[in-house]
């Protein structure tokens, strides 16, 4: 599986995901929502993220990474909830082109 399979099936199934992006110092652990296409015609995943590296240090929150930055990613057998209340919005105008989504 390529690892846009891999993120649009734990969309799909709605498991977590270990996700290291290539300017990351270690591992991220994300709740993938959402897989699409940019305006500028970059493919994007949205996530909150629950714990891991962050540079701000700022968590939980929303993240967004290039699908091509994303250097390694591995299922967590731990499911999640949709985050409507954090603001999850499957219709926004900067989703162009969805792929994929919870």
């Amino acid at each position: 599986m390529n690892t846009l399979d891999i993120i649009c099936s734990a969309i799909r199934e709605k498991y977590q995901l270990s996700i290291k992006g290539k300017d990351d110092l270690d591992w991220r652990t994300t709740e993938p929502h959402i897989v699409y296409e940019a305006a500028n015609g970059n493919i994007l995943v949205d996530f909150y993220q629950t714990g891991g590296y962050s540079s701000s240090g700022r968590l939980p929150a929303w993240r967004r990474l290039l699908i091509d930055d994303i250097l390694q990613i591995n299922r967590i057998e731990q499911r999640f909830n949709v985050r409507t209340a954090e603001g999850y919005n499957p219709t926004s105008d900067r989703y162009v082109r969805v792929i994929c989504k919870v």
